[in-house]
C-alpha cells in the first residue's frame, strides 16, 4: 500500500532529524536521480547512490532540524534549519525541500532557500515528476551548503 503523504511527512522528520538515511530507502523509488542542474544533473541516478550522497553529508558534518513541514496531496516541503559543514560562520541557514510524490514514492527532491518559491513549486508540480513550462529546477535558489538536488529521469515539459 502506498505511503500517504502525511505519514511521508512524518517518516521524513524523522529520517532528516535523526540523519538516520537508511530508513529513507523504503521512501524513495528506485529511479530517483539526483544532481545539481550546473552538474548536469548526473551525480546520482538510482536509490543507493542517492543514500549514499545523503550519508555523506552527514559524516562531513552537515546536520538538519526541521522546523516546519507543509503536506500537499503529492508533495512534501521540509523547511529545514542547517548546521554543521558549509560555508563562513553566519546566521544560520534555512533551506526548503520539496519531495515530489508518486505512488507514495519520492520521484524527486527540489532544494530553495526561499520559501514561497519552495511553496510554489510543490503547489504548481503537483508531485508528477514532470517541470511545467516555464518553471524548472534552474529556477531554484541554491542552498549555500549545496545539500542536494534530485529530479527524476525521463521528458520534462
Amino acid at each position: 500500500m502506498p505511503t500517504s503523504p502525511s505519514t511521508m511527512t512524518a517518516r521524513l522528520r524523522r529520517a532528516v532529524e535523526a540523519a538516520h538515511w537508511q530508513s529513507l530507502a523504503g521512501l524513495l523509488h528506485p529511479d530517483v536521480a539526483c544532481g545539481s542542474p550546473e552538474e548536469g544533473g548526473s551525480a546520482c541516478w538510482d536509490r543507493s547512490r542517492v543514500l549514499s550522497h545523503f550519508a555523506r553529508l552527514g559524516a562531513d558534518g552537515l546536520r538538519a532540524t526541521v522546523d516546519e513541514t507543509f503536506t500537499y496531496p503529492a508533495a512534501v516541503v521540509l523547511g529545514l534549519h542547517l548546521a554543521g559543514a558549509g560555508p563562513a560562520p553566519g546566521p544560520p541557514p534555512t533551506a526548503y525541500q520539496v519531495y515530489d510524490l508518486a505512488d507514495g514514492l519520492i520521484i524527486r527532491v527540489t532544494e530553495y532557500t526561499d520559501r514561497a518559491e519552495a511553496l510554489n513549486a510543490a503547489y504548481l508540480s503537483g508531485g508528477t515528476g514532470l517541470r511545467l513550462s516555464g518553471f524548472s529546477s534552474g529556477s531554484a535558489s541554491r542552498c549555500p551548503y549545496g545539500v542536494w538536488w534530485c529530479v527524476p529521469r525521463g521528458p520534462h515539459v
